[in-house]
């Protein structure tokens, strides 16, 4: 999970982009996220040989990437 590209809302967040821009980047990145861990919960629930504390660690840094990505939306 850590090896993801630099996502697009990240990489233009500092740039010149009109505010409704920067929000519908970041809703973007967010649906994409979520969409990332409802593919790790199905995973889950369908392969019991998974290491789940890996796969939880990678949720909670999900969850972190969207609180930060809200975060900055919020102060915009």
């Amino acid at each position: 999970m850590d090896n993801l590209p630099i996502n697009s809302y990240q990489a233009q967040e500092n740039s010149d982009i009109p505010p409704c821009q920067n929000l519908e980047l970041g809703l973007a990145e967010i649906d994409r996220i979520l969409h990332q861990m409802l593919l790790l919960a199905e995973l889950s629930a369908s392969d019991s040989s998974l290491d789940r504390r890996s796969l939880q660690k990678g949720l909670e840094r999900m969850q972190d990437k969207i609180n930060r990505i809200a975060d900055q939306i919020e102060t915009k």
